[in-house]
């Protein structure tokens, strides 16, 4: 007489639970904008930079990775509101506390003001602000990119609906290990 093997019922149901919690947390991956920074026309003609910024709208986290020459010491940076050649509101403060040639870190900003920039990036510019250039002495236009600041990934360490992911799984193995030792 052959014996039948008992179907592990909960543990394809975790399974399948963790498969979708972990495909969700993959698509919720911070989107990435990036600028070149240049005088914009009331600025430091000499100066030039770049900005690589993403922004994750679940948590409401945005990272940066500013890099600028030819101009003097940074006394803050920030986005703004504003197309190209119209000066507008600070919407995202980035590194307010100065900096000389590089800056990188992460902050908050509200939900509703990275929804905006990320529906249209076109619509705000990074602009870069010195002692002698206090209105902004480099700015440049958002721009969707690839690339995400390595900042965004150093700080966010583990999900936590990875997680939960993980412990779904391995407790629906053991339950349906459970369950097949106790029908054998």
């Amino acid at each position: 007489m052959r014996r039948r093997v008992p179907f592990p019922l909960p543990a394809v149901i975790a399974g399948v639970a963790a498969s979708l919690l972990l495909a969700a947390t993959a698509l919720a991956a911070p989107m990435g904008f990036a600028a070149d920074l240049a005088d914009g026309g009331e600025g430091d003609a000499d100066g030039s930079g770049s900005a690589s910024i993403s922004i994750d709208t679940d948590t409401g986290e945005v990272c940066w990775e500013l890099s600028v020459e030819g101009i003097g010491d940074v006394i803050a940076s920030h986005i703004h509101v504003g197309a190209e050649g119209e000066s507008g509101d600070v919407v995202v403060p980035l590194d307010v506390d100065g900096f000389t040639d590089t800056s990188e870190g992460c902050g908050d900003a509200s939900d509703a003001d990275l929804q905006a920039i990320v529906d249209d990036p076109a619509g705000y510019y990074v602009n870069i602000h010195t002692e002698e250039f206090t209105g902004g002495a480099i700015r440049g236009q958002l721009a969707a990119s690839d690339d995400v600041p390595d900042t965004a990934m150093a700080e966010t360490g583990q999900s936590p609906v990875a997680l939960l992911g993980l412990l779904l799984l391995a407790g629906g193995l053991f339950a349906g290990a459970r369950l097949a030792l106790r029908r054998s």
